[in-house]
């Protein structure tokens, strides 16, 4: 199961869902596999396992990044937990170039749109750490994953500067 998210498994499963399919052998079958792939989701999107791979200072496209009652449960714990010290780390993630993995820098993106979403009235905060300063750099990026999620994460910036 973990070589089937970065896979785009979940996107496959739920364009097969979308089809108008007949066979109830394979109707089964997908049933099966998106009930496997849930489970499997659930037991690892936990702010333990996300909290482990961010300290480990290398980001990929784990269960938590792409959940959002992960972020909905968990972005104030990220912010607040041991003084910012995950938010600290995302920062210093995202301040490298990463010549040899950009997918680090959508991840990054990806998340700094997901904790503006889920505590916008931390917008501040985030700011002051530098982080609306590189996603806006990042939407300069030669890779289109990276220049997506940047754009992403400005988006929610802007929403709530118009909302608020």
């Amino acid at each position: 199961m973990p070589a089937v998210i970065p896979a785009r498994l979940p996107s496959v499963l739920q364009n097969l869902k979308g089809r108008h399919l007949t066979d109830p052998d394979l109707l089964e079958d997908l049933k099966a596999l998106q009930d496997m792939l849930d489970e499997f989701q659930k037991t690892q999107t936990t702010f333990d396992e996300y909290a482990a791979e961010v300290r480990s200072g290398h980001l990929r496209w784990s269960p938590p990044h792409r959940n959002a009652t992960f972020w909905h449960d968990n972005a104030r714990r990220i912010l607040d937990e041991n003084k910012g010290e995950l938010v600290k780390k995302l920062v210093e993630i995202l301040s490298k170039e990463w010549a040899n993995d950009r997918q680090v820098l959508a991840i990054g993106c990806n998340d700094v749109a997901c904790l503006v979403k889920e505590v916008p009235e931390k917008r501040q905060q985030l700011e002051k750490m530098g982080l609306k300063a590189r996603v806006m750099d990042l939407m300069q990026a030669s890779d289109e994953s990276v220049r997506w999620e940047s754009l992403r994460a400005v988006g929610e910036w802007l929403r709530y500067s118009f909302e608020g």
